[in-house]
């Protein structure tokens, strides 16, 4: 090769090093980054119930439960505060029976495609027809068909002290909706 051409070929190879290429399009994101939405969830429970001078109860009930979720790491993993009600009817006014129940949970994800894995941890606690609080743990499964809206599915345990002593097992499935 002569020098030109070498010179002109050196040249060139630096000229595209050091050019600022278009980035290629970044696959999508289906994690909830910057948003903050609406969930509805049915719930099912098993409660085992323990009130001072009453015989333990154990009982299966369904549950509604409406909450609001914020992106709060940057990551996609939201804060969660709900509201659940028992969806079976209100007849009994026994303290040994769940009505009004509220939450505050912190749920993280793992993954940012459209079928997630997550953990969520935080406190739950009946306020109606008896008070309690505790812990609460679950694990889920999230698809998101698109950023603003999902579905999941989950089961947790939740332990509660307070008027009475409470342990539950539940299972839930739900629809997320989000927005910017």
């Amino acid at each position: 090769m002569s020098r030109p051409a070498v010179a002109f070929a050196t040249g060139l190879a630096l000229a595209l090093a050091l050019c600022p290429w278009r980035a290629g399009a970044l696959e999508p994101r289906f994690d909830h980054r910057d948003q903050s939405g609406l969930l509805v969830s049915l719930e099912g429970w098993r409660e085992t119930v323990a009130v001072s001078g009453r015989p333990t109860v154990t009982e299966l009930h369904p549950r509604l439960r409406l909450g609001w979720s914020h992106e709060v790491s940057g990551e996609g993993d939201e804060l969660i505060f709900a509201a659940a009600v028992r969806a079976d009817g209100f007849g009994d006014p026994s303290r040994d029976r769940y009505l009004l129940g509220l939450d505050a949970r912190y749920r993280g994800y793992f993954g940012t495609e459209e079928l997630k894995t997550f953990f969520e941890i935080g406190v739950a606690s009946e306020v109606r027809n008896r008070f309690a609080i505790g812990p609460l743990f679950g694990l889920g499964l999230a698809y998101d068909p698109s950023r603003s809206w999902g579905f999941f599915a989950s089961a947790a345990f939740a332990a509660g002290l307070g008027d009475a002593r409470i342990a539950g097992f539940g299972g839930a499935a739900g629809l997320q909706l989000r927005f910017e």
